[in-house]
């Protein structure tokens, strides 16, 4: 074992992974109000509306992704050692592609094992109620970088980290030319990481090794392993773990976990398989260490990759999960970004996080519109008096463009405003756009395939969609827009009319 089963020695009993092994120092991480704050989190906002028993929260999330991220670290070195030893069995002398552990010192293994968890344990923790939906009253980039560099509460030792922090902040956000953007909830959950392990005494080098582990850009630290004599970094394995693609411990975790708490099958796959199929592979130019699967493993990436697109399509992308989020968006539409969390100074922008639950946003949110025909819409949300859908509308053969839907929904709108003009303020659109293979666009995805001396080499990029039909079969983008509407249909008046408005749009289109 290159991990210490000592050090795990507390544990939570969850409904997807079972016993759940943790250390001290994880245990006084959640502990600690910042990440407390997740239990009042939802992690799917609405869908609870539609699926009752999707009250799981952001904690156990975070919870379930520090284990899978140990599961993947740990049987990557497993797969590893048992290729080593095949080469070892048949003689193979190979070009050394693959780590193994038993090359690795034990204090090595450790370190990048432990601030592995701990990156995964803190990877949503600035998230906000309403899951992604908060990001849209978000102040902007360049105001909370201001307030991150006078945050003179990370002073740590003889180091200004607050200064380092917003000035990764900004090369990031610069390098992606989002500088003038509002900020992302993966910033904040940098933030509040940095300050919650300030708080339980970590060491500045550590905090900089596990915000760099969350995510590599930041470029705040390296965790150098001998290979050879030669100093090898392995943040990039750690950080495709926790952040990777084509798949990583937080989809990981949300699939089974979104699947299990909603009684569908759809976002099942097959873990095992999977852990199966994980390796370090060895960047001897780049000197570097990242994550592989091997391509005898694709048929479960397929299956994965399949699981997710289904959990998408037939459940985050329900048509009531949906209107609960068409009509939060068309309710809030005059709100300005900053509304409900501000960069002032610190402590108020910790207490913001600390005071908000999902229930009491939606309060919040419908004492700020000022707009009667709003409020009342958030009334009607928070009573679960959802919205209609009126139509929906797929891309047709030779109609493939979002323009040609976007043409079509005003079309309806226009229909049922001419058929009763104070049902203006009550209707809204709603398009959904998701590509299945977006992960496997980004540089992260390695596929590893084996040539004539049994060593493992990366394929082209290409090969994650040539070698597989099931990929081919998910390379178009899907595309579906919607037309909500605000209808009473409890009386026989509204039932007629609702029927009315429906047909009317049919003989339209």
């Amino acid at each position: 074992m290159f991990f210490m089963p000592a050090t795990l020695n507390k544990s939570i009993l969850d409904p997807i992974h079972g016993l759940i092994k943790m250390t001290e120092e994880e245990k006084i991480i959640i502990s600690h109000e910042l990440f407390n704050r997740l239990r009042k989190i939802k992690q799917n906002t609405f869908l609870y509306y539609v699926f009752p028993s999707a009250n799981h929260t952001r904690f156990e999330h975070s919870i379930g992704v520090m284990h899978l991220a140990s599961e993947m670290f740990i049987n990557s070195f497993y797969n590893s050692s048992a290729v080593k030893s095949k080469q070892d069995k048949y003689g193979i002398k190979g070009k050394s592609n693959i780590l193994d552990a038993d090359s690795l010192q034990k204090e090595e293994i450790k370190t990048a094992f432990l601030d592995l968890r701990i990156a995964a344990l803190l990877h949503d923790i600035g998230h906000g109620p309403m899951s992604h939906l908060f990001d849209e009253y978000a102040p902007s980039n360049s105001d909370f970088i201001k307030m991150v560099k006078n945050d003179s509460d990370l002073h740590l030792q003889d180091e200004e980290l607050n200064k380092k922090l917003a000035k990764a902040f900004e090369s990031v956000l610069d390098k992606k030319q989002k500088m003038e953007g509002y900020v992302e909830h993966e910033f904040v959950s940098y933030y509040f990481a940095a300050i919650l392990l300030k708080d339980i005494n970590f060491s500045s080098e550590r905090i900089k090794r596990i915000l760099t582990i969350m995510n590599e850009e930041l470029q705040l630290a390296s965790i150098y392993i001998k290979i050879n004599g030669e100093n090898y970094d392995i943040i990039p394995l750690l950080n495709q773990i926790v952040a990777g693609a084509p798949l990583d411990c937080d989809r990981m975790d949300y699939l089974l976990r979104d699947s299990y708490f909603t009684g569908v099958k759809y976002g099942i796959y097959d873990l095992n398989r999977l852990l199966k199929s994980l390796m370090p592979f060895i960047d001897h130019e780049g000197k570097f260490v990242r994550l592989g699967v091997k391509k005898s493993g694709l048929p479960a990436i397929e299956n994965f990759i399949q699981a997710r697109y289904e959990l998408y399509v037939q459940v985050y992308f329900h048509k009531t999960n949906q209107a609960c989020n068409t009509m939060l968006i068309h309710a809030t539409r005059d709100l300005k970004k900053g509304t409900f969390v501000n960069c002032n100074n610190p402590n108020e922008f910790i207490q913001t996080y600390l005071d908000l639950s999902d229930e009491q946003f939606l309060k919040l949110v419908r004492d700020k519109v000022e707009d009667e025909d709003d409020k009342e819409t958030i009334n009607d949300l928070m009573k679960r008096r959802i919205w209609k859908k009126i139509v929906e509308i797929y891309p047709e053969e030779g109609r493939m463009r979002r323009e040609d839907i976007e043409e079509r929904i005003e079309q309806v709108r226009e229909t049922i405003v001419n058929q009763r003009s104070s049902l203006k303020s009550f209707i809204k659109e709603s398009i959904i756009s998701n590509n299945p293979l977006k992960d496997l666009d980004k540089e992260k995805a390695v596929l590893l395939i084996k040539d004539e001396n049994e060593d493992y080499m990366i394929a082209s990029h290409g090969n994650w969609i040539q070698k597989s039909v099931i990929f081919k079969a998910l390379s178009s983008n899907y595309l579906v827009g919607r037309v909500y509407l605000k209808a009473n249909t409890g009386e026989e008046e509204g039932k007629d009319f609702y029927r009315n408005i429906k047909q009317k749009v049919q003989d339209l289109l």
